[in-house]
């Protein structure tokens, strides 16, 4: 049985025994072949460091920030969704086709900012971790990504 919904693949392996478990009900394995999302920990580098944290809003605009620097309009659609912030750290969820894309644009991308008191403020991102899935990228059961 193979199904495509969305861009992903899911097919039960022919050569997989089903056992029936003790409860009754019957095992089967299913790989997923082709991930929609990719998943991306972020952390925001400062100089002069900031004391403040960073929120969703600033995250979302630095970002759309890199794209569109590096890849024009083209870039700044490309759609992102902020799974959490915490302190100067983001993680996000983008497209897997886009993935290479969004790890280009904010790895190399640096913001300057002249003030008349501190001189240059620098801000950038930091590539933390990529992958295929959320779980490779948060320490544990992934469960601490979803409390404050």
């Amino acid at each position: 049985m193979s199904a495509t919904g969305s861009g992903q693949s899911f097919s039960k392996n022919p050569k997989a025994k089903r056992k029936p478990s003790s409860s009754g009900y019957e095992e089967a394995s299913v790989t997923i072949r082709n991930p929609t999302w990719a998943y991306v920990h972020l952390e925001l580098i400062q100089t002069p460091p900031s004391p403040t944290s960073l929120d969703a809003i600033t995250a979302r605009t630095y970002l759309t920030s890199a794209l569109q620097q590096f890849f024009g309009l083209t870039g700044s659609a490309i759609p992102i969704d902020i799974l959490k912030t915490a302190r100067r750290e983001v993680w996000i969820r983008v497209p897997q086709e886009d993935r290479g894309t969004v790890l280009a644009a904010v790895g190399g991308w640096v913001s300057t900012a002249r003030s008349r008191n501190d001189g240059d403020a620098q801000t950038g991102w930091r590539v933390k971790g990529a992958s295929e899935w959320l779980a490779d990228l948060v320490a544990g059961n992934g469960s601490d990504l979803f409390e404050d």
